[in-house]
């Protein structure tokens, strides 16, 4: 008579097969991947098994997880639709796109993206270099984003209160705004912070709106937005430690506001040789460019006027003497 332990025994082999051929689950997806200029999207991503780009890589990351740069090479433009870090400081993380957006962020409202390290390259013919639809929060450090027909960076969150922070960025040459804030939805609120940055050489530098970007990307008419009337939300942009110029001496304007609540706020920066060095249109009681601390605003077509000055709140530790 057979034993159940028997029977166990002849099945082993059998169920190991069946285990080996079933595919790896989302829950197999690892914290940490790497891509490599020589790498293949066939591998499992592993520090010894690279893949070649950064899509091949996404889909076998955990949600909160991370990609790195092995070493120098193009990893492709990608969709983030999830909680992700790609870090490629250390080396060259080129993403090189012709006619389509590098990177777009659209994922869930509660998602946190950091971008760091990258080389993003329109040649002259790709859409925008970071398009961000929703997030809660999407930080791009230590970057450079050049050569596309509409904007460096395009934040047009559908979320309400989506943060932005660009930091030790070179945004250059694209035809339209260096950066973008405009987002979509009514009464929604979208705050971005650009800091130790150089937007050189855009259509515009910065541009915040309460109103719709233009259908047709007119960029030479109000930065490329629409007129009063067609949006509705409460965009911000603090601006500090950065230079927004056009070394070439053309282009639109350096900072540009268009509605009654888009506020830029900017500080210890330069606005040097544009056609408009800081201009607010349909700014109402609110809306417009403020100025913090000091600011270098000369050698532009018109150097503009700021809509009034920010006060710096200081805030002081109390030292508490130890009673006897």
């Amino acid at each position: 008579m057979r034993t159940p332990r028997r029977r166990l025994a002849k099945l082993a082999p059998a169920l190991a097969l069946i285990a080996l051929a079933l595919p790896a689950s989302a829950s197999a997806q690892a914290s940490r991947t790497w891509v490599s200029g020589v790498g293949d999207d066939a591998n499992p991503c592993s520090r010894t098994a690279p893949c070649k780009t950064f899509p091949g890589a996404i889909s076998k990351t955990a949600a909160g997880g991370e990609i790195n740069c092995l070493d120098p090479g193009g990893f492709g433009g990608v969709t983030i639709t999830k909680a992700i870090t790609i870090k490629c400081q250390y080396t060259e993380g080129g993403v090189l796109v012709s006619g389509t957006n590098a990177i777009v962020v659209n994922a869930a409202a509660t998602d946190k993206v950091v971008l760091r390290g990258l080389d993003i390259n329109g040649l002259g013919t790709g859409l925008n270099g970071v398009r961000i639809l929703q997030a809660k929060s999407v930080k791009v450090l230590d970057s450079e984003i050049y050569g596309f027909v509409r904007d460096g960076i395009d934040f047009e969150p559908s979320n309400s209160f989506a943060n932005l922070v660009v930091d030790n960025t070179h945004i250059h040459d694209n035809t339209g705004n260096g950066l973008l804030i405009a987002p979509p939805s009514a009464g929604s609120f979208a705050r971005g912070h650009i800091r130790h940055s150089l937007v050189e050489n855009n259509g515009c530098g910065a541009t915040v709106t309460e109103n719709l970007p233009d259908p047709a990307f007119a960029f030479t008419t109000r930065c490329g937005t629409q007129a009063a009337g067609t949006g509705g939300s409460n965009p911000k942009l603090t601006a500090l430690h950065s230079a927004f110029i056009q070394a070439d001496g053309t282009g639109g304007h350096g900072l540009f506001t268009n509605g009654t609540d888009a506020i830029i706020v900017v500080g210890d920066s330069e606005i040097t040789n544009n056609t408009v060095g800081v201009e607010g249109i349909d700014g109402g009681t609110n809306g417009g460019v403020y100025t913090f601390k000091n600011n270098y605003v000369d050698s532009n077509g018109t150097n503009g006027t700021f809509k009034g000055t920010v006060t710096p709140v200081r805030h002081y530790r109390r030292s508490h003497k130890r009673r006897h």
